[in-house]
Formats: structure tokens, C-alpha cells, sequence
């Protein structure tokens, strides 16, 4: 999505729909300065094990798996943004990307 010179965020190619105030702090931050780093992201959605990643730019989403629903609290709380060395992971703010990644495929 973007942001329009008149204020109004534009979202598409998905259909996820959410009011601003509904959204969670991570959600409204990460519009304005952490989604735009997972450009290069592609985000596995994983219905069912076994699932897994096929590439190193990709980010396996288990909201589904988890919690029977596509916007969990992964979807609120985590962006997947790309790192300096190509990778892309599951981060939740906090510090500067490169020093707090999630990796949810270990323990």
C-alpha cells in the first residue's frame, strides 16, 4: 500500500481492511516505517504441516496454523523486513532490525 499527498493510506493486493484505531501500535508503525523495508520479502502463509520456506527472502506466516485466523498476533505485533545480508525475517520493534529477528522456526 501507500500513503496519498492527501493522508489517506491506500492498501491493495490484499484484503485486509482495518480501521486506523483498530489497528495495534506495531501495525501503525510499521505502516509508516517497517513494511517498506520487507519490500524484497516474499510471506509464506502456512496452513498446514509441514510448511517451510523455499527461499532465504521468504518469511513463513502461521497465524493460521496457530491461531485458526489469517491476522493473528503475528500479523499485528511482527513485520517481515529484509536484512543486510539478503535474508528476510519476522521482526518485532524494539531495537534496530539488524539486532532483535525473530526466528520462528527454532524452539
Amino acid at each position: 500500500g501507500k500513503i496519498l499527498s492527501d493522508g489517506k493510506v491506500l492498501i491493495h493486493l490484499c484484503n485486509y481492511i482495518e480501521p486506523w484505531d483498530d489497528l495495534s501500535l506495531s501495525q501503525k508503525k510499521s505502516l509508516n516505517q517497517r513494511y517498506q523495508m520487507g519490500c524484497g520479502c516474499k510471506i509464506t502463509t502456512c496452513y498446514m504441516v509441514p510448511c517451510s520456506i523455499s527461499a532465504p527472502n521468504e518469511c513463513l506466516w502461521t497465524d493460521w496454523l496457530i491461531e485458526r485466523k489469517l491476522y493473528g498476533h503475528q500479523a499485528k505485533h511482527y513485520a517481515c523486513i529484509k536484512r543486510s545480508d539478503g535474508t528476510c525475517s519476522w521482526y518485532r520493534g524494539g531495537p534496530p532490525p539488524e539486532k532483535d529477528f525473530i526466528d520462528i522456526s527454532e524452539p
